[in-house]
């Protein structure tokens, strides 16, 4: 649980809790509520069972863990500011040296399954990661009597930077006090699915075979457009920012690249 402190210092500012709420919520009216208890409008939820058996166990798993390991696990209950965006903390459950990886922990009910919980908390250990800089992140999961599991979750750039677009989008529907609009959950690479559209067919299967089949139809001519265009590049002196070719342009921009179009007849 937060002290009064902690809660304090984290008024208006994008959090790991809000995190998971912004990247898995659909539920518009949902996602307003959240908003309406972080920009002062209505009391935070009053501390439930769950909430305090929670934070009971979390020193009780943790210590565990450190104990199956051999590896402490230490900074519990840091509040990390990210290092370039303002208004974006974290609080850590705690981190491990010996892996470089920040440690979110949950006592979580026996009915649970990983295919729930991984998704459900995902985007707050991402945050946890973005915000320390930490190589790794690790979700311990402890479920009635069982001992405590480890998941070692899988980075993904595309989703980190959702993530933070996001967070951007919440943060300034807080300072223009405008409620924010729920967007699609995005998938985090744990439950990216294999999908076999010959064994089991789709409704998007058939126009998906037909571009393939163009593709593998068109590589060769692709590879050959590839190598003209490079050597054209390549036989413009440094000194000359535009070409013009007849039918065709070469223009290097500032950063010296240099792209070939089409002219307008």
């Amino acid at each position: 649980m937060l002290s009064e402190a902690e809660e304090n210092y984290r008024i208006g500012k994008f959090t790991g809790s809000l995190a998971n709420a912004v990247m898995t919520t659909t539920s518009e009216a949902e996602l307003v509520r959240i908003w309406r208890v972080k920009v002062g409008l209505d009391p935070p939820e009053p501390e439930t069972w769950p909430m305090r058996a929670g934070a009971h166990m979390e020193r009780l798993i943790l210590d565990e863990r450190e104990l199956q390991t051999g590896h402490p696990i230490t900074r519990r209950g840091e509040i990390v500011d990210h290092p370039a965006i303002p208004k974006v903390c974290v609080k850590l459950d705690g981190y491990r040296a010996h892996d470089d990886a920040v440690v979110e922990c949950k006592f979580l009910g026996p009915y649970r399954t990983k295919d729930d919980f991984i998704p459900g908390y995902y985007a707050q250990c991402m945050l946890q990661k973005l915000c320390t800089g930490a190589s790794n992140m690790v979700l311990v999961v402890a479920q009635g009597t069982s001992d405590p599991v480890e998941y070692q979750l899988v980075y993904s750039q595309g989703y980190a930077e959702e993530l933070m677009r996001r967070a951007a989008a919440f943060l300034l529907c807080m300072q223009m006090f405008t409620p924010p609009c729920a967007l699609p959950p995005v998938i985090p690479p744990e439950k990216w699915r294999t999908v076999d559209v010959i064994a089991e067919p789709t409704n998007w299967s058939a126009e998906l075979l037909a571009h393939l089949v163009e593709y593998g139809a068109t590589a060769d001519a692709a590879a050959l457009h590839d190598e003209a265009g490079k050597a054209a590049r390549g036989l413009v002196p440094d000194d000359v920012g535009k070409v013009l070719a007849g039918p065709w342009q070469l223009a290097r921009n500032r950063k010296g690249i240099i792209s070939i179009t089409r002219r307008a007849a």
